[in-house]
């Protein structure tokens, strides 16, 4: 059985604290793109997993989800294989989706019966993207990546993702977003712009908490940037990754896409929603 494991997009992120926990509550906007994994999974005698990246290590999202799913049911063993298009610590949540891909193939196959509120559930246990990968729609995120609101939305608009070679380390994100003064997006206006499909609108208003802090830990972002408003985009950081937002025109998106991919290791045009 083949399934897909689409990429998310944060289009709004703001950090509104820390829970009694210690973990940062967000708020963001996020929603699916046109670029995912492929995801084949097959009934086996025993489970293996392995992916075109090489060695699936010991905490590996997909590895996590088959344990949480095996400590609760009477699953099968799976041969798991992953062929991955989506780039590795992007922002991108490419080992969530696979997560989620595998939640949903196992309830299927194995007939669970699980809800989808139930898969969140199973989801959060091993990572604060897999939620919103079960869901896979446009929606308001909240916590930790648990609460959930779709938001009623049937845009698709393209946009260019561009990855340089450096990531970002997400713990050092926060705090160095500590240390700086606060940038607090508006994502009320922000969701009632993607609901009224205005685009002109939104990218003058987007904005993500965190892009201040990356910049500051990964100064090559800030010249990212730079190369991509070269070409009349507005851009942004998508989630605490290093992948880089373009937003305009088409024809924009193309002249940047062809120039910036001999600079850049990860350039594509994809479609949000």
């Amino acid at each position: 059985m083949k399934v897909y494991a689409p990429a998310k997009v944060n289009l709004a992120l703001d950090v509104i604290g820390k829970n009694e926990q210690g973990y940062h509550d967000l708020d963001m906007i996020m929603a699916p793109v046109s670029l995912y994994n492929i995801v084949d999974i097959t009934r086996a005698d025993q489970t293996k997993i392995a992916c075109t990246n090489g060695k699936i290590p010991d905490d590996n999202a997909t590895k996590k989800m088959v344990q949480v799913l095996k400590d609760r049911y009477d699953i099968s063993n799976y041969e798991i294989s992953i062929e991955e298009h989506i780039p590795m610590q992007a922002g991108l949540a490419g080992a969530s989706a696979n997560a989620a891909a595998v939640l949903k193939a196992i309830n299927d196959i194995d007939g669970l019966q699980l809800t989808i509120d139930e898969m969140i559930l199973l989801g959060k246990k091993v990572g604060a993207d897999v939620p919103f990968c079960v869901v896979n729609k446009y929606a308001r995120v909240q916590g930790i990546g648990e609460k959930i609101r779709k938001i009623e939305c049937d845009w698709k608009f393209p946009i260019l993702l561009v990855k340089p070679e450096q990531g970002v380390s997400t713990p050092e994100a926060f705090v160095t977003w500590h240390a700086l003064d606060p940038l607090h997006p508006n994502l009320d206006i922000l969701e009632k712009a993607l609901i009224y499909q205005d685009l002109p609108f939104y990218v003058t208003h987007m904005g993500n908490a965190l892009q201040p802090a990356a910049f500051q830990l990964v100064p090559a972002l800030e010249a990212l940037k730079a190369d991509m408003e070269a070409f009349e985009l507005y851009v942004m950081m998508t989630g605490s990754g290093s992948t880089m937002m373009g937003f305009g025109s088409k024809e924009n998106l193309m002249q940047a896409q062809k120039e910036l991919a001999k600079k850049y290791p990860f350039v594509k045009i994809v479609t949000v929603g």
